[in-house]
């Protein structure tokens, strides 16, 4: 899953997104990810803070979903989710 955000509606850039994340993001949260089979999740915002990214690979979508239900994560406004298939790369993940 690749979610993306420029400024949202209410005028938050990606950088704020970005700051929101690092600061809600707990140790339980990150061990319930891994209980619901988060394999890798990494976020980030653009150089000059325009705009947010995120990256999640989970085994299942259906982990993924319970995970994000459980702790109530919702799209941003403005906020555009991929769905990826397929993987391959250089390093395989844990």
């Amino acid at each position: 899953m690749v979610p993306r955000a420029d400024a949202t509606p209410d005028g938050r850039t990606g950088k704020e997104l970005y700051e929101r994340r690092v600061n809600w993001i707990s140790a339980e949260m990150r061990e319930d990810a891994r209980r619901f089979g988060c394999r890798f999740r990494r976020a980030s915002c653009a150089a000059d803070g325009s705009a947010f990214y995120a990256l999640a690979f989970w085994r299942s979508r259906e982990g993924g979903r319970e995970c994000y239900q459980k702790w109530n994560v919702q799209n941003e406004p403005g906020e555009v989710a991929i769905a990826l298939d397929g993987d391959t790369g250089l390093v395989p993940l844990p």
